[in-house]
């Protein structure tokens, strides 16, 4: 029985953003803090980027998701069902990944956040891109100027790299701590 694609896709957006809110809801307070975005970029995005110029981008969501306000990065997700061949990989040359990194630059870009591309294929574990090395974390691999980990790795570094100021629950802990 044949798949569908969108259904497909749908359904790892929705399973990222409940992974993002389980890690995040300590830091942000908020039970579901990261929502699937249901325009999925599809307004802004690609061939539409030319309605950035014409629309009020104030409360405008781009990238898969709708992530807190001080999250500092616009999320894009992709799953299918095989990757790239060895030699693709080996030669550094993978038009799919390309067509993807370009599209999360793009939405970062619109939303003044930073890319985050989140990666599944059948049988493998998510693999997120991002712009910034972590030289804490195994690279699993380099791809022209964006840096390839383990989802799961990635999760784990501290709160500071994903959020640009403390939430109002983080400020409270920080305030009965420090008046204890």
């Amino acid at each position: 029985m044949p798949v569908n694609g969108k259904s497909k896709g749908s359904s790892f957006e929705r399973k990222i953003a409940n992974l993002l809110s389980a890690r995040f809801e300590p830091v942000t307070g908020i039970k579901q803090g990261f929502r699937r975005n249901t325009d999925s970029g599809s307004f802004f995005g690609g061939s539409n980027q030319k309605r950035v110029e014409t629309h009020d981008l104030d409360h405008a969501l781009f990238g898969d998701l709708i992530c807190p306000r001080n999250f500092n990065f616009s999320v894009e997700c992709k799953f299918y069902k095989a990757g790239p061949t060895f030699s693709a990989i080996v030669k550094g040359n993978i038009g799919q990944w390309d067509d993807w990194i370009s599209q999360a630059k793009q939405d970062a870009a619109n939303s003044n956040k930073k890319m985050m591309l989140i990666i599944k294929y059948n049988g493998v574990e998510e693999i997120v891109f991002v712009e910034t090395e972590m030289p804490e974390l195994v690279q699993v691999i380099p791809y022209k100027g964006v840096f390839g980990y383990r989802l799961q790795d990635f999760l784990n570094l501290q709160n500071h790299i994903f959020f640009t100021e403390t939430t109002s629950k983080q400020q409270t802990q920080t305030n009965l701590v420090t008046t204890l």
